[in-house]
């Protein structure tokens, strides 16, 4: 049963991003089809892919897009921002496939990558095929869930330091982070200094790097689940029976796949869903025996639900320089049809 947390998404920031899409929207219908590809509602002309920008280009998405882009409001982070939810695909599929990106704050090319690669699909239902499947057809069976930006008020941060917090406790935080001598386009963190890839159950405070206190990175929290972003991912992940997890970060420019705890079975099918992914990209795969737990989203999902999981690792460092996008883009767009394809042969 598909089950939405609210019906649509609420705008809550403002300024000429938002103004620049409200421009788009009242002109969109006369000067562009869906079918143009020149049209493009994602910019990827600056590194800095906005959380505001996000928002409105979610938006915009799902005006033009409605017979498969469905988005709402997942709850309010600690500095009061909207976590989006996105559906691509056939709400009522048969499978559903979770996929997550920006868990880290200095992540954030992982959104560029995956609202664009939303949009690319958006475009392509219609008429787009992938090897010799129609577009909607793959998708009709197969429904993509998606949260392009777990940790919106750390990316903020993350991009515009200081500024980019609303409280005075965290811009205050934010201060001392950087004059103890890290830059805050380093941080990994949420608002509250933690690492929400280490804040879960499965190997909580066992991660090789961890800090016992708020932090850049690597603090798990007081105990799993402290975190809003954290509950918001476990509620999201009871409401469907997922086929499996896709996990976007940076860098690396490799697969994680597994987990020395999870059962053997499953660490078999995320070497199946690893393959999907180096078939497109080249990315070598890192599995198990590399991946003790420590805590972080993969590995709970499959001992949690014993299912398959894998880690993106795009780019060669942090953050992604604007350079490499183009690449980046190409070599990842076309796993999620080929992710539907595997599921709908039995693959998965």
């Amino acid at each position: 049963m598909t089950f939405f947390l609210s019906c649509t998404i609420t705008q809550v920031c403002c300024g000429s991003n938002t103004e620049r899409k409200e421009a788009l929207s009242a002109t969109r219908t006369e000067e562009v089809s869906k079918e143009d590809p020149s049209s493009k509602i994602v910019d990827t002309s600056k590194q800095k892919y906005s959380y505001s920008e996000m928002m409105d280009d979610l938006k915009a998405l799902e005006k033009y897009y409605p017979e498969c882009i469905k988005c709402s409001d997942g709850g309010k982070t600690s500095q009061g921002r909207v976590i989006p939810i996105v559906l691509f695909g056939n709400p009522d599929a048969k499978h559903y496939v979770m996929i997550q990106a920006s868990i880290h704050a200095r992540e954030y090319m992982s959104t560029m990558i995956v609202m664009s690669m939303v949009e690319h699909y958006a475009k392509s239902y219609e008429a787009g095929e992938y090897k010799g499947n129609k577009i909607k057809d793959l998708f009709q069976d197969v429904c993509l869930l998606i949260l392009p930006m777990v940790n919106p008020d750390g990316v903020e941060i993350a991009q515009r330091g200081e500024a980019g917090a609303v409280t005075s406790d965290v811009k205050e935080w934010v201060r001392q982070t950087v004059a103890s001598g890290t830059p805050y386009d380093q941080i990994k963190s949420n608002a509250s200094g933690v690492d929400l890839n280490r804040n879960f159950k499965n190997g909580f405070g066992k991660d090789r790097k961890k800090k016992d206190t708020k932090g850049f990175s690597h603090y798990p929290g007081p105990k799993p689940y402290s975190e809003i972003e954290s509950r918001l991912l476990l509620s999201i992940s009871e409401l469907h029976d997922y086929t499996c997890f896709l996990n976007y970060h940076t860098s690396g420019n490799l697969v994680y796949y597994g987990c020395k705890n999870a059962p053997a079975a499953v660490n078999k099918k995320a070497l199946d869903l690893s393959r999907i992914i180096k078939r497109h990209t080249a990315y070598p795969l890192y599995g198990p025996s590399t991946s003790p737990e420590c805590g972080s989203w993969a590995d709970e999902v499959e001992v949690l639900y014993k299912r398959p999981s894998a880690t993106i690792e795009l780019g060669s460092k942090n953050p992604v320089p604007l350079a490499e996008y183009d690449g980046l883009y190409k070599k990842n767009l076309w796993i999620w049809a080929d992710l539907a394809n595997a599921i709908l042969q039995g693959q998965l």
